[in-house]
């Protein structure tokens, strides 16, 4: 996986995303990302390409604190489980 500024907008977008596939990954080990900036505002798209057919396994775990973040910050990240 390869996240720079570039691809997140700025160093707190950046940190935010590889936390987020980081947790996802400590239960999905196999689990690859893509990752794109968030086209209308700061934030970042990660594509969670994870071996389950059950997006609420994956998006369960950082929903909750991706909600907290667009509320309290304004910053857009959202996760898009796809099944190998």
């Amino acid at each position: 996986m390869s996240i720079n500024v570039a691809t997140t907008q700025d160093q707190h977008v950046l940190d935010l995303v590889e936390t987020t596939c980081a947790k996802i990954k400590a239960k999905f080990p196999d689990a690859t990302f893509a990752v794109c900036p968030h086209p209308t505002q700061r934030g970042a798209i990660i594509d969670a390409y994870v071996p389950t057919d059950d997006d609420f396994a994956v998006l369960d775990l950082v929903n909750l604190e991706l909600d907290e973040l667009l509320i309290e910050e304004n910053i857009a990240i959202y996760v898009r489980a796809i099944a190998l």
